[in-house]
């Protein structure tokens, strides 16, 4: 069984969208307000540069488009940037395999894990409070090999390989199928707790291992959609369910109890991609229209956790990509458009408002949607054409959240970009 992350899944494929059509309540290409004069921020991001060979490094830049330094050589780093809340460190992941730690300036080079070749492997990572110690996972898919794949737990204080210790690890898939687990491990926001699905039930655990506690029965014998923690930690989202439209359900880690929210048709998940507002108030989701088009006739809905009501953003069914909210919860960013020919809005949730953000740029692959977390920029990764005719690259922008300032980030010799991620 191999534990893919489904929001990658469905911003990778599932996702791809054409803009005919697009009508909102209230359309408008005037500003939403203006921005409040924001400092210069700082993104970390991984870059394939053009050379006498591919280099794979990271580097930092501040959104003015100064003072651009690389941090790493010759590590050849998979797109996995973590920074430490305290924004003086940050974690990475090499070679799909082993996961190092440095300064913000990139001293203090350390490698905490180093790990073997796997089918399939993913990670994630996550700072614990006090910016000292790492909890992360790794899966590895075992669906197709006679011997069982696995899901792991670490917990790291960060010196060193010999301070990265194994939790605990579950066997799954392999001939006869192994299923010590059937999930993904989820880390809660401190990176306290995980929590996992076992034996048709859900279980919380924390990241040194004790306290493991079955919370509640799971929904149904169906694998559960990614499970989004909310921001303070008290409650998870998830959708469960086989057709396009999914259940959505909501799970109290305190009280232990389990609500499906989805008691009327709108209130149910497109493939189950959902998004907590940062205040915790909201979930935004895809709902399908029932388009025999697989992902192209979809709405954008609003769930109020507290009074069980949902709104409708969209009042033509569209095709839409990333779903990313602003920090202060009032606006949620997007893509509409086909894979290859997206655009990019910004829509404010009280006033259904819509604004073009980068409307001077032409139409194209644009993904990795990131707000600034002061919640006035927007990043974001768009496909653009190299000097060669059949070359494309993925070039870094940032733009102001009313529109103004758009710059370019990254530079012509820059092939790829991923992962970019905001200095806390």
């Amino acid at each position: 069984m191999r534990f893919i992350s489904f929001s990658q899944l469905l911003l990778v494929g599932l996702f791809s969208t054409g803009l005919s059509g697009l009508v909102f309540f209230n359309l408008s290409n005037t500003a939403i307000a203006a921005p409040k004069v924001s400092k210069v921020n700082t993104l970390a991001f991984m870059a394939i540069r053009r050379s006498t060979k591919f280099e794979v490094n990271i580097y930092t830049t501040q959104t003015n488009g100064s003072n651009r330094h690389q941090l790493t050589q010759n590590l050849d780093i998979t797109p996995t940037i973590v920074w430490s809340n305290n924004g003086k460190r940050i974690a990475f992941l090499s070679n799909e395999t082993d996961i190092y730690t440095m300064n913000a300036d990139g001293s203090q080079l350390t490698k905490i894990f180093s790990g073997s070749y796997c089918k399939a492997s993913e990670f994630r990572i996550k700072w614990l409070l006090n910016d000292q110690k790492l909890a992360f996972t790794r899966s590895c898919d075992g669906s197709t090999y006679d011997t069982p794949g696995n899901v792991s737990l670490y917990l790291s204080d960060t010196t060193g390989t010999k301070g990265t210790k194994l939790i605990q690890q579950w066997q799954v898939g392999g001939i006869p199928p192994k299923t010590e687990i059937s999930s993904s491990l989820y880390l809660s926001p401190n990176g306290q707790q995980v929590v996992f699905f076992k034996d048709k039930s859900i279980f919380q655990m924390s990241t040194n291992g004790s306290n493991l506690t079955e919370l509640t029965k799971a929904p149904g014998d169906d694998f559960p959609s990614e499970l989004v923690w909310s921001p303070n930690g008290t409650q998870i989202a998830f959708s469960y369910g086989k057709d396009r439209n999914q259940s959505i359900y909501l799970l109290n880690i305190k009280n232990k109890t389990l609500t499906n929210l989805s008691n009327e048709p709108r209130k149910t998940a497109y493939s189950g991609l959902i998004s907590w507002s940062p205040d915790g108030t909201q979930l935004a989701y895809y709902h399908d229209q029932g388009s025999k088009q697989f992902g192209t006739e979809l709405d954008i809905f609003v769930f109020n956790v507290a009074q069980k009501t949902v709104r409708k953003l969209i009042s033509k069914p569209g095709e839409y990509s990333e779903l990313q909210w602003s920090l202060d919860s009032k606006q949620i960013a997007f893509t509409s458009g086909d894979f290859s020919e997206k655009k990019l809005y910004i829509l404010s949730i009280d006033e259904l408002k819509l604004t073009e953000l980068a409307a001077q740029l032409p139409p194209s692959k644009i993904d990795s949607l990131t707000w600034s977390l002061d919640g006035q920029q927007l990043a974001f990764i768009k496909e653009g054409k190299t000097n060669e005719e059949s070359d494309s690259q993925s070039i870094l922008y940032v733009v102001n959240r009313d529109g103004s300032k758009l710059i370019k980030l990254s530079n012509s010799d820059d092939l790829f970009i991923a992962s970019q991620t905001w200095q806390p």
